[in-house]
C-alpha cells in the first residue's frame, strides 16, 4: 500500500469503538491521531522528551489501521505485534520503525505519545458524554490507564497538565 492510500484510508476510517456505541458521525482515525500528536507536541518537553519526535510517533501510531482496519482494544490487546506487521505493508522506510517504537514504549517520546493517544480518546469520550452518548466505559478505562501511566517516574511531571486537560 502506498503512503497516500494509507493516509486516505485513515482519513476515512471511523473509530470502531465509537461506532459500536452508536455514534453516527464517529471521529476518524486520522482526527484522533492528529489530536494525540498536538497533545504530545504540547506535553513532551515537560518531561525532557523531544516534542517533535513524540508528535510524530503519535501522528503515525494508527497508520497500520489503513491495512488492518480499526480493531477493537479487546481484540488488539490479544494479538501480538499485528500493528508492526501491518505497518510493514505500507511503502515507507520510516513508518514501521515509528510504529515499532510507539508500540514498545521504551523511549520517553513513545511513552508520551502513548499517553496522548489515551488522553485524546478520553477527551473524545467526554465530548460524546456531553452530547448525550454513553461513552462512560471508555472514559473510565482510559482515565484509569492515563493515571496508571502518570505513576511512571518519567511521566509524573505531566500530572497537573494532564489533569487540567481532562477537566476541560
Amino acid at each position: 500500500m502506498n503512503i497516500l492510500d494509507a493516509i486516505n484510508a485513515v482519513k476515512c476510517l471511523r473509530r470502531t469503538g465509537w461506532m459500536q456505541l452508536g455514534m453516527p458521525d464517529a471521529e476518524t482515525v486520522a482526527s484522533h491521531s492528529f489530536e494525540a500528536a498536538v497533545l504530545a507536541l504540547e506535553l513532551a518537553s515537560a518531561v525532557g522528551a523531544n516534542p517533535e519526535k513524540a508528535a510524530v510517533l503519535a501522528l503515525t501510531h494508527d497508520l497500520p489501521e489503513a491495512v488492518m482496519g480499526d480493531i477493537l482494544k479487546w481484540a488488539s490487546s490479544r494479538m501480538t505485534r499485528i500493528d508492526i506487521e501491518a505497518a510493514m505493508e505500507i511503502e515507507s522506510e520510516d513508518i514501521p520503525k515509528l510504529v515499532s517504537e510507539f508500540s514498545e514504549e521504551k523511549t520517553r517520546e513513545a511513552k508520551v505519545a502513548r499517553m496522548c493517544d489515551l488522553l485524546s480518546t478520553n477527551i473524545q469520550a467526554r465530548r460524546y458524554l456531553r452530547i448525550g452518548y454513553d461513552a462512560t466505559r471508555i472514559e473510565e478505562e482510559t482515565r484509569k490507564q492515563i493515571f496508571s501511566m502518570l505513576e511512571n517516574v518519567e511521566l509524573k511531571p505531566l500530572r497537573k497538565k494532564v489533569e487540567c486537560l481532562m477537566d476541560f
